[in-house]
């Protein structure tokens, strides 16, 4: 009777232990190649860098076969321990979504030095970080341009979420290209503080709007949902940012400054599935195809504002304008003349 309880204890242990490891939901322990990605607090669904990101994930499982999954964060102080528990779970690439994660990935990638990140939107100086950090100025630059030749009123502006080193890089570039096209055009820059509030985006858009502003160049994440119901609503020009909005927009997005975070997972993800993780900074921009704008806008736009923009384009890849990518440097920016 003691043998049968004994042996009773140890197979309800083992059962316990079992389910205990199957509800971490980690990647099977086979050689297939896993990822997964840690948002940050917008999360899926934030038609922001967030979905673009998972989109190269998506790639990643269909063209690469590897397992991929989402820990989703609902506020900073989660960005550490989502990211401790994808370093226990044993994937490949860890891939954290945005520079608001910066200084947790700089933490955990510390602590599991054997796990290999994918830093968007930031840079961490160590051998098993692969940062990506994009020109998103040379994109708002062009927008920009767009703007500045569609506005009727002569008045722009723009929205972005937070004062952090990437909206900036919009709103420098952004000023940069309207600028370059008519200086005595008014530009509102506004922030609203958040990443993840369509309200307050809706309320500061509404606003501008019946100021007169025509054209509005977002940076919010989140944020640019209300922005884009007051364009609908006030029957004026919104540019989104990272990724093409249109379906939101219903004929009120007039360009986007878009930046390919899928093309930037995919490529890193498809060096390491081979084995060899590219560990480093990678700056893109109009150069490496990983900025710009929309291929439809090519038909949407008037060919004369389509040949100003694919001069400027030139220019940037050719060195001969440097965009702006900080408040400093677009004080001491000379507009060329691209407009007669």
């Amino acid at each position: 009777m003691k043998k049968m309880l004994i042996l009773l204890c140890i197979l309800m242990a083992l059962s316990i232990s079992l389910f205990a490891n199957g509800a971490k939901e980690a990647p099977a322990e086979d050689d297939s190649f896993s990822m997964v990605m840690v948002t940050n607090v917008t999360g899926l669904g934030d038609e922001g860098f967030n979905d673009a990101a998972y989109k190269g994930l998506k790639r990643a499982e269909q063209e690469l076969g590897a397992k991929i999954s989402v820990i989703e964060t609902g506020e900073q102080s989660q960005y550490v321990p989502g990211l401790q528990t994808a370093c226990e779970q044993g994937y490949d690439i860890v891939v954290a979504v945005g520079f608001l994660l910066l200084d947790a990935v700089r933490e955990v990638s510390a602590q599991y030095p054997d796990t290999n990140f994918i830093m968007i939107d930031g840079f961490i100086d160590a051998p098993n970080v692969a940062s990506v950090l994009f020109k998103e100025n040379e994109a708002a630059y062009l927008s920009g341009i767009i703007a500045a030749m569609t506005t009727k009123t002569n008045k722009v502006g723009f929205i972005g979420g937070m004062e952090q080193p990437a909206p900036i890089r919009f709103e420098s570039g952004w000023k940069a290209g309207v600028a370059s096209v008519n200086p005595s055009i008014s530009n509102t820059i506004s922030y609203v503080g958040s990443f993840g509030n369509p309200g307050a985006g809706k309320e500061q858009a509404s606003l501008m709007y019946k100021q007169g502003i025509d054209v509005i160049q977002l940076a919010a994440g989140g944020t640019e949902v209300g922005c884009i119901e007051a364009a609908v609503n006030n029957d004026k020009w919104v540019i989104p940012c990272d990724k093409d909005k249109s379906t939101l927009a219903e004929g009120h997005q007039l360009t986007a400054s878009i930046k390919n975070i899928d093309e930037a997972v995919m490529a890193i993800a498809t060096e390491a599935s081979k084995g060899t993780f590219p560990a480093g900074k990678r700056e893109l921009g109009l150069a490496e195809g990983a900025v710009g704008y929309p291929s439809s806008v090519r038909s949407s736009i008037s060919k004369d504002i389509l040949s100003v923009v694919d001069l400027a384009t030139q220019k940037i890849i050719s060195g001969e304008i440097v965009v702006p990518s900080t408040r400093e440097q677009y004080a001491a920016f000379v507009a060329p003349k691209l407009v007669n």
